[in-house]
């Protein structure tokens, strides 16, 4: 047990990339677990609102017709937001792409000017 506890404290860095590793594997199996429950609970509520549908196929009631105002509202700008943030994401690529490349020309510039100096002396 000393040699294991020396070890452990000898390499701390192993420790801690082995601890790291148990915590994936336990996030890993436990997050499975939960989405098959949750996909489960999903189709039975969908099966018990499929239910209640059809059972009331007459016109929706008031309340029915304002929460689904509300609800496409919502949908409409959340859509609205993630396609912003979808061309805010586009734009910024193409910034990142291009810095590279004019970061490169600054530094060609600033190296002929040194050149320059530098026959000059």
């Amino acid at each position: 047990m000393d040699s294991i506890t020396n070890y452990i404290l000898a390499h701390p860095a192993i420790f801690g990339i082995a601890v790291a590793l148990i915590a994936a594997l336990f996030l890993l199996f436990s997050l499975k677990s939960i989405f098959k429950m949750v996909l489960i609970i999903l189709v039975i509520l969908l099966a018990i609102s499929g239910f209640y549908y059809i059972k009331d196929m007459g016109a929706p009631s008031g309340k029915t017709r304002e929460s689904t105002k509300i609800m496409q509202s919502i949908v409409d700008d959340l859509k609205d937001k993630s396609m912003n943030i979808f061309k805010d994401l586009k734009n910024l690529y193409s910034k990142s792409k291009a810095a590279p490349k004019e970061v490169n020309k600054l530094l060609d510039a600033s190296h002929e000017e040194l050149d320059k100096d530098l026959k000059k002396k």
